[in-house]
């Protein structure tokens, strides 16, 4: 928002220095920055529009003259001939960039803007084709996204707090009042001489301001000078003035000081003050220190000082300033002459500006993207802004916490959801080990390096997140009970808490076959009775028992049939216990049924 062109109602300005004039801080091709004020005054880096030209220009404010501005460049000798008002300049120099302005410049032709969007696109491109390393990991990592509208949520409000609570402390730090802008006002002084000439030498019978004086034709001069000051709603104006003279060596440094006048006090707005300065003296003086000290210069100086000091009220609010202006005369042995550096320059006026307190006060106003509110309004909006941000986060963060306490599936669909692929319920593809993690985070860590997504299915009541990369699946496996409890599959001492032959029916999920008739739901008849038991140690127990039960079910369907020495079951029936799964075996390879894994 600082940084908003004034074409989408900022404040600010961009300019391209075209041209030397402000050389040799500003050079050709350098990006200026400038921003509107309220007041400028001199010494300030402006642009303003010159009416005249019909386009921009980068100069500096060296005086003012009323409601006009005197401009010049830093590399100019001259003045600008235009004059703008405060509404004809656009800014006050802000930022400065050397040389950026070539490169915008460059970019802004069709051929090279082209160019640049094919270079940029490329680069932004080049991390689709990233290829994976000889490890398969590669370098991407898989995007973390939101996992739903809660997340999307939540980091909305968060943005909005931090937003809000930004306007809160620049809004709280701003006064709600300020002052009116200075009034500002104008001192100004008019230097005027004259002599009585020689008929045939000059023009007239006398000299007049501006033209050389010869001591050989009239000693005296006659000198004049006319004070001003100038504002808006302007009283009470009071103040003393003085004029002297000051003959120099610049040279040497030698001076010598000629009161002209005693100090004298004025009432007003305006003074007058007139003097005779007497040259042939001058002359005199300068020769007796040429005969005293040796010093032979070819030009002195002459200067007649002005100096005034002022008091008044200005819209209500007191003024105290000082005035000085002065008249540079150079002269030899022959004449003297008006002394400018300058020729466009005028020699005998003399301006200072000055800006003016006001004491009244205004509503503080903060500019952005073209508006002006209040402090205060930025105030409210932004406690109120705040405030239901606030509400909203906390909402949201209620609804996530009691989201992740209802299991830990939805916890790590909440943190792992962009990174988690839901598959079927079916067996993953064969690699050469199967590592068991303690974490989901670990798992997560894993999924990252090897560039790849987290695998999940489910089983009855077990979840898992499953990472396979170069052979190996790492896995983790959480178990979420029928009345929300959660535990997480050891696979060393796994437990079984059953309560009824029903819920044991349901947990032993035995297929239709051969063997599921009355006897196999007599399996679990036995099983009501047992509360916790290791698969390690007191399984024993309950496997006798289905193991009886299996007995007595194959002895009345088996009694008269013969087995094969060679085949690679015993004759007597077995239950075979592996991790999570129990495998029956039977005396014929056609009966074998394989059941279901059982949470042990």
């Amino acid at each position: 928002m600082a940084l908003a062109p004034t074409q989408l109602g900022g404040a600010v300005t961009y300019v391209i220095v075209d041209g030397n004039s402000m050389e040799p801080r500003f050079r050709f091709g350098d990006l200026v920055l400038v921003r509107t004020e309220s007041a400028y005054s001199a010494g300030d880096a402006v642009v303003y529009r010159n009416a005249e030209m019909g386009r921009y220009v980068f100069h500096r404010i060296v005086g003012m003259d009323l409601s006009q501005y005197i401009l010049k460049g830093d590399n100019n000798s001259w003045l600008d001939s235009y004059q703008p008002v405060q509404d004809e300049i656009i800014g006050k120099l802000w930022v400065h960039i050397p040389k950026l302005g070539r490169a915008v410049e460059w970019v802004r032709l069709p051929i090279n803007m082209a160019l640049t969007v094919a270079l940029l696109g490329g680069v932004l491109m080049s991390g689709m084709f990233d290829k994976p390393t000889k490890n398969g990991s590669g370098n991407k990592t898989p995007p973390k996204i939101f996992g739903g509208m809660q997340e999307g949520g939540l980091y909305l409000f968060v943005f909005l707090v931090l937003a809000f609570l930004g306007f809160a402390i620049f809004s709280f730090t701003r006064p709600l009042i300020r002052s009116s802008a200075n009034i500002p006002y104008q001192q100004e002084g008019l230097f005027f001489y004259s002599a009585t000439g020689t008929p045939g030498v000059y023009d007239s019978e006398l000299v007049r301001s501006g033209e050389p004086v010869f001591p050989k034709l009239t000693c005296f001069l006659n000198i004049g000078f006319t004070y001003k000051l100038m504002a808006d709603q302007l009283q009470g104006v009071s103040g003393s003035h003085q004029l002297y003279a000051r003959v120099m060596d610049d040279q040497s440094g030698w001076q010598r000081t000629i009161p002209l006048n005693p100090q004298t006090s004025f009432s007003g707005n305006t003074y007058f003050s007139m003097a005779t300065l007497d040259l042939c003296e001058v002359e005199s003086l300068v020769a007796l220190v040429e005969q005293e000290t040796g010093l032979h210069p070819n030009t002195y100086t002459l200067e007649v000082v002005a100096e005034a000091a002022v008091a008044g009220v200005i819209a209500g609010s007191p003024m105290n300033d000082t005035f000085t202006a002065a008249l540079v005369l150079n002269f030899d042995k022959a004449h003297f002459y008006l002394a400018s550096d300058d020729p466009q320059a005028d020699s005998l006026r003399s301006v200072k500006q000055g800006l003016a307190g006001n004491a009244d006060v205004q509503v503080n106003t903060f500019s952005i993207l073209g508006l002006n509110p209040s402090v205060r309004s930025i105030r409210v909006i932004a406690i109120l802004g705040f405030g239901f941000s606030l509400m909203g986060l906390f909402g949201i963060g209620m609804r996530l916490y009691h989201t992740a306490r209802q299991s830990q599936d939805a916890l790590i669909r909440l943190k792992y959801g962009g990174m988690l692929v839901d598959v079927f319920e079916q067996n993953p593809a064969p690699t050469s080990s199967m590592v068991d993690v303690t974490t989901m985070d670990n798992l997560a860590k894993l999924a990252e390096r090897h560039g790849t997504m987290i695998l999940h299915t489910s089983r009855n009541f077990l979840h898992y997140y499953l990472v396979q990369a170069n052979g190996v699946t790492y896995r983790y496996v959480i178990t979420v009970g029928k009345k929300g409890n959660v535990e997480t599959e050891s696979g060393e001492n796994e437990f079984i808490k059953v309560e009824s032959s029903r819920e044991a029916d349901d947990l032993l999920h035995v297929e239709p076959g051969p063997l599921q008739s009355e006897s196999s739901q007599n399996l679990t008849s036995d099983i009501e009775s047992v509360e916790y038991v290791s698969a390690d140690s007191e399984a024993e127990f309950v496997w006798k028992k289905i193991q009886n039960e299996a007995q007595e079910y194959l002895a009345s369907h088996t009694e008269n049939k013969t087995f094969d020495d060679d085949l690679a079951y015993p004759e007597t029936p077995q239950y075979v216990i592996q991790t999570g799964e129990i495998g029956y075996y039977s005396t014929e390879p056609v009966e074998t049924m394989i059941l279901r894994k059982i949470k042990l």
